[in-house]
């Protein structure tokens, strides 16, 4: 099983993909053109591999497929009606800035497919989700454990005798 975004491409550059490179960091040569300037294109991910876009001047966006992972915070875990996108066996997760989008999907034959679209200003637009759910999440960039938090001035962390 694969994901497929169709992209929509209103920025004024074309957008490059780097794809899964075996957890190497991608180099230029292998850049695809996923979207020419004013264009459509489409990228395509199997599971547990990822691809980067690549917006000019704007950073980033990391598409993750990443199976049958779930995020546990985010679900319903205790109540007696789960809502369906906690029932949805597969996961992929978007990540643009400071922003992330948590797809859902259920296992099938065919490829989970969503539509995303970059504006004239470099803003990635969720357009529509065509197979599962999508909630917008926010993850820490950086996760420091209450331990580890620095003590005032002059002060050691070091637990008194």
């Amino acid at each position: 099983m694969n994901i497929k975004i169709n992209l929509t491409n209103r920025y004024d550059f074309e957008l490059l993909i780097y794809p899964f490179n075996g957890g190497n960091y991608p180099s230029a040569n292998d850049a695809q053109k996923v979207a020419q300037k004013e264009g459509e294109g489409e990228i395509v991910v199997k599971s547990g591999e990822c691809g980067v876009v690549n917006i000019p001047g704007m950073g980033s966006l990391l598409i993750q497929f990443l199976g049958e992972q779930r995020l546990e915070s985010i679900h319903d875990r205790f109540c007696e009606n789960p809502r369906d996108f906690d029932k949805y066996e597969q996961m992929a997760l978007l990540r643009y800035k400071t922003t992330e989008l948590y797809w859902r999907f259920p296992t099938s034959e065919d490829d989970a497919q969503l539509q995303l679209s970059v504006n004239e200003l470099g803003t990635v637009c969720l357009d529509k989700v065509l197979s599962g759910e999508a909630l917008k999440v926010s993850l820490p960039e950086f996760f420091i454990p209450p331990v580890f938090n620095a003590g005032l001035p002059g002060t050691t962390n070091a637990d008194p005798e």
